[in-house]
């Protein structure tokens, strides 16, 4: 017989008897019924609002023994469900597992019944789990009866997948979660301990921040709630018979989310506290400046300043290359390129051809086969991913757009070419006031994420006489000399950036671009500043070719 087997919670069955038990579809689960779960307090008709399906006892036909919540795909197809067997404890292996597919990219629980609430669209709560969405929406749907709002429903959703995949599903479902003007955050009062949080281990005090964080910049009014200290979470005070206390926290005890707090030198484990910073990846083609700056560091911002034609994208290119050799998943946004030009910069990086030659016609330096090989391996991994846009980009939209690569995709090193770019044709009078703003929220992302952001902007022309030889040495090649000063716009540039990184030109006697060198004008935890690497691009193969030459005026 297809379907749910189990016997009473406590009952064994043999081995033999279970070898001949069907595994469960997600046919047999739409089978099952729905029924009341006493012990949480959740009735018969809420589960059915939610599409939640009981499977009961065999030997009495009523007794529940394992409760399957659904999950819904972007076309409301459910493609399976999260099944909570109740005869395991919570400690026991398969005590929580899934019936079909439920995927991180499916709707968030709860999301299909939101969607179809006929009324306008006000707050939407988001909860850490299945159960503690069911016990907040009953709750508030009893609070009101007898009123004239009887029959109104609230918008409750949870995270389906715990709280280390919360932001990821907020992220696949951005449209749904914005179009409430008030979100509303209610997970677990749990935190990490300091062991917890160097695992990567998130509870829910940790997953409140970094889905806030995530939505951050979005003109949506963030909002949090904290079930009292007695009670862990919103099924708990359902349980406990609180179901008036629980209607009206959710209702009237919202908090506007603050990201700051106050806290005791002892909230610096020890542990914490003497760990060494890590090094970042270092990049073998520029060992000078690998030492400098001690390697490209997850939660820091590096800025390149470079004038125009100095080698910025392909130095750019050349990064992203090697980051993605070192096995991390990197982004590229460059907006004065097309996707098809940038994935040719990483394919004839990895091909070691000249990228202008591949550019104009890729079979002109590498075989098909060697091109269809590369170019399978790039894509089928996954571990890389553009923005399909050109030109300016409001930064609440840029910053969205970076915010999905790193916490819904996993990218550890995003490359934006460039941030004079995001801005420039924008309708704003105030080009300062808009980098302002855009590096202050850049700079606090990287802090608050795994992630290395880097950054290319253009320097102010302005200053001509850095474009022209030095008195006495006309007719000779020279070098473009670069400041901090030099950034085009704001101050925000160096003051946000962990690492400032010029890209200076030599300029030949005929006015065409000689080597390039790599200047450390600030690095908060490198080593030291002043030029490093000086390099050219192989003719051939477009690799760095260090030169060990004369790099001074």
């Amino acid at each position: 017989m297809a379907g749910y087997w189990k016997t009473n919670k406590g009952e064994e069955m043999s081995e033999a008897v279970e070898k001949y038990v069907p595994k469960e579809t997600v046919k047999d689960v739409e089978g099952y019924k729905a029924f009341d779960i006493p012990e949480r307090g959740i009735r018969k008709e809420t589960l059915e609002r939610f599409g939640v399906k009981v499977a009961v006892s065999q030997e009495d036909g009523k007794t529940p023994i394992a409760v399957y919540f659904p999950s819904y795909n972007q076309k409301d197809i459910v493609t399976g469900y999260k099944k909570q067997d109740l005869t395991k404890s919570k400690e026991e292996k398969y005590h929580w597992s899934t019936v079909g597919v439920v995927n991180i990219k499916n709707k968030m629980f709860g999301q299909t019944v939101a969607e179809g609430i006929q009324r306008k669209r006000s707050n939407l709560t988001c909860l850490e789990g299945e159960w503690d969405a069911i016990s907040v929406f009953q709750a508030q749907v009893d609070q009101v009866k007898g009123t004239k709002f009887e029959g109104m429903e609230p918008s409750v959703v949870s995270i389906p997948m715990g709280t280390a995949n919360a932001v990821e599903s907020i992220i696949h479902n951005k449209p749904f979660v914005e179009s409430y003007p008030t979100l509303t955050i209610m997970f677990d009062s749990d935190e990490a301990t300091a062991a917890e949080k160097s695992k990567g281990i998130m509870k829910g005090l940790e997953a409140q921040h970094a889905v806030a964080g995530a939505l951050s910049g979005n003109g949506q009014s963030l909002m949090t709630v904290t079930p009292p200290p007695a009670y862990k979470d919103a099924s708990d005070m359902l349980q406990a018979g609180k179901t008036d206390d629980l209607a009206k926290l959710v209702q009237f005890e919202k908090r506007p989310y603050s990201p700051e707090k106050v806290v005791g030198a002892s909230s610096v484990s020890f542990e914490e506290f003497i760990k060494p910073r890590e090094a970042g990846v270092f990049v073998d083609c520029f060992p000078d400046l690998m030492k400098k700056l001690n390697g490209f560091r997850l939660k820091e911002l590096t800025l390149f300043l470079a004038p125009s034609n100095a080698g910025k994208s392909t130095v750019c290119s050349v990064l992203a290359h090697k980051f993605m050799q070192a096995g991390h998943k990197i982004g590229m946004i460059f907006l004065e390129e097309n996707n098809k030009e940038s994935l040719q910069r990483i394919v004839a990086a990895e091909l070691k051809v000249n990228y202008l030659k591949f550019m104009r016609d890729p079979t002109s330096v590498a075989s098909i086969e060697e091109i269809r090989r590369v170019y399978d391996d790039i894509t089928s991994n996954n571990r890389l991913f553009m923005l399909d846009h050109f030109g300016s980009i409001p930064v609440a939209d840029l910053l969205n757009k970076i915010k999905h690569m790193v916490l819904a995709e996993g990218c550890k090193y995003v490359i934006l070419d460039h941030i004079s770019g995001v801005i420039s044709g924008l309708a704003s009078d105030n080009e300062r006031k808009d980098l302002d703003v855009a590096m202050t929220h850049l700079a606090a992302f990287c802090a608050a994420h795994e992630v290395h952001l880097l950054v290319v902007s253009h320097i102010n022309r302005s200053d001509s006489q850095q474009f022209l030889p030095p008195k006495g040495k006309e007719g000779e090649p020279f070098w473009v000399n670069v400041r901090k000063e030099s950034a085009r716009g704001s101050a925000a540039l160096e003051q946000f950036s962990w690492n400032i990184i010029a890209l200076e030109p030599e300029i030949n006697p005929d006015f065409t671009r000689g080597r390039v060198r790599l200047k450390v004008l600030k690095t908060r935890f490198g080593d030291s500043l002043g030029i490093a690497d000086v390099f050219t691009l192989d003719n051939e193969t477009w690799e760095v070719i260090l030169d060990e030459g004369d790099t001074t005026f």
